[in-house]
C-alpha cells in the first residue's frame, strides 16, 4: 500500500504542476495538452508496478497488479479532482465560466460533474495503462527470469 500512496502522491503532483503551468502560460484553452496526463498517468502506473514486482515478485499477477492500477489511478485522481472543486471554487470561478462556454456540452458542467468526470477519465485511463502495464512488466519478468 505504501508504493501505491507513493506513486499516487507522484501522480497527483504531477497533475497539479501541469495544471498550474498550463494555467500561468495561459495554454489552458489548449485541449490537446491533456494528453500529457495520461503520459503521467502511465509513467506513476509503470514505475509503481515495477517497484511492486521488485517487492513482492510471487504476489504480482493480473488480478493484484490491476488493482493496484486502479487504486493508484483513483488515489491520484480524487485529491486532483478535490483541487479543482477547490479552484473553481474560491481561486478562479470565472474559469468554471470559461469552461461552460468553450467545452463540448460545456452548458451543462458544474463542479459535482466535474469532479466525477475527472474520476472516471483517471478510471478509463487507469483501465487502458494498468492493462498494458501488466502485459509489459509480467513479460518482462518472464525474459528476465529465462535469461
Amino acid at each position: 500500500m505504501k508504493i501505491i500512496i507513493k506513486y499516487s502522491s507522484f501522480m497527483f503532483a504531477g497533475y497539479l504542476l501541469l495544471f498550474l503551468i498550463m494555467k500561468f502560460l495561459n495554454l489552458y484553452h489548449i485541449i490537446e495538452l491533456r494528453a500529457l496526463n495520461f503520459v503521467i498517468h502511465a509513467g506513476g502506473i509503470f514505475y509503481a508496478f515495477r517497484e511492486i514486482q521488485r517487492e513482492n515478485p510471487g504476489d504480482f499477477g493480473y488480478l493484484s497488479g490491476f488493482l493496484s492500477g486502479m487504486k493508484i489511478s483513483l488515489f491520484s485522481a480524487i485529491p486532483f479532482a478535490l483541487f479543482m472543486m477547490f479552484y473553481l471554487t474560491f481561486i478562479d470561478p470565472e474559469f468554471l465560466q470559461y469552461l461552460k462556454e468553450s467545452a463540448l456540452s460545456g452548458a451543462y458542467i458544474t463542479k459535482g460533474k466535474l469532479f466525477i468526470g475527472l474520476c472516471a477519465e483517471a478510471l478509463g485511463s487507469g483501465i487502458l495503462i494498468s492493462y498494458i502495464a501488466m502485459r509489459y512488466t509480467i513479460m518482462l519478468s518472464s525474459y528476465r527470469s529465462q535469461h
